[in-house]
C-alpha cells in the first residue's frame, strides 16, 4: 500500500526520525506531532490513515491521547501504541482504549512495517466492507443508511437517505414528486407532494452545512427530481 498518510507522534526526535526512515521505502505520507496537543491539531487539520503513537510523553500520555482521539473526534482512525514497556497491563490498557497494534521498543524496522501493512490493510476493509458506490464525493453506506462526506457522515434521516440513495442509484432518471412518494413510502400516499420538497430540502441543506459545493440533486421544473448520469463527476467547483 502506499500514499497513506501516517502521523508519528513522539517527544523525541531521534525516535521520529527513526520511524520515518523505517517507513521510507513504502512511499508513505508522513507527518510528525511532539505532543498530544500538536497531534490533535494535525488529525483536525488533515485526514490521517495511521497514528504511530508514543505512550511516554509529558502532559499529554499516549493513553491520554487515544481517548481523544477514539471520545472527543469519533476519530476510526488506526492507532498503534509504542512503547518501551510492554508488561501484559499497559498491552491490555492500551488495547482496551481502542488501539489496534502495541508495539515494544526496540522493534525491528521489518516488524514495524510489517505491523503497519497489516493494520492498513485491515481498516481498509473495514471501511470499504459495505461502501456501495461514490458519487460527487460522497460515498453511500446502504447497510447503514449513511452518507460519508470528507470522512464525516451526514446527518440524514433514514428517508432522506432513502430518497438521496434511489435518486443516486437510477443516474439520469427523473423521478416525479408522486413517484417518491409511493416508492419511499411502499403505499400510494395521498399525502401533500411538497413532503418530497421538504426532504429534498433538508438534503441539500445538510449537504451545504458541511461545506459541500455544487449539485448533488438537481431540479427538473414541472416533473421532480434527478441525478446526472455522470455519478462519477467530482467538480464541486459551481
Amino acid at each position: 500500500m502506499a500514499e497513506e498518510r501516517i502521523l508519528i507522534v513522539d517527544d523525541e526526535q531521534e525516535m521520529r526520525t527513526l520511524l520515518k526512515l523505517c517507513l521510507a521505502d513504502k512511499n508513505y505520507i508522513v507527518s510528525e506531532a511532539v505532543n498530544g496537543m500538536e497531534a490533535m491539531e494535525v488529525v483536525r487539520g488533515e485526514e490521517v490513515d495511521l497514528v504511530l503513537l508514543d505512550i511516554m510523553m509529558p502532559e499529554i500520555d499516549g493513553f491520554e491521547l487515544l481517548k481523544m482521539l477514539r471520545e472527543e473526534l469519533n476519530r476510526k482512525t488506526p492507532v498503534i501504541l509504542l512503547s518501551a514497556l510492554g508488561d501484559t497491563e499497559r498491552v491490555v490498557k492500551g488495547l482496551q482504549l481502542g488501539a489496534d497494534d502495541y508495539i515494544v521498543k526496540p522493534f525491528e524496522p521489518r516488524e514495524l512495517t510489517a505491523r503497519v501493512e497489516s493494520v492498513l490493510r485491515r481498516s481498509f476493509f473495514q471501511k470499504n466492507a459495505d461502501l456501495s458506490f461514490e458519487m460527487k464525493g460522497l460515498q453511500f453506506y446502504p447497510n447503514k443508511y449513511q452518507i460519508f462526506y470528507n470522512n464525516k457522515a451526514l446527518p440524514l434521516t433514514k428517508k432522506e437517505f432513502s430518497i438521496f440513495h434511489r435518486l443516486a442509484t437510477n443516474p439520469g432518471r427523473v423521478y416525479s414528486r408522486e413517484q417518491l412518494l409511493n416508492l419511499e413510502w411502499e403505499m400510494a400516499y395521498e399525502g401533500d407532494l411538497r413532503t418530497v420538497d421538504t426532504h429534498i430540502k433538508n438534503i441539500r441543506e445538510k449537504l451545504k452545512s458541511e461545506g459541500y459545493k455544487g449539485t448533488a440533486i438537481d431540479t427538473v421544473w414541472g416533473v421532480g427530481y434527478k441525478v446526472d448520469e455522470d455519478v462519477s463527476a467530482a467538480d464541486q467547483s459551481n
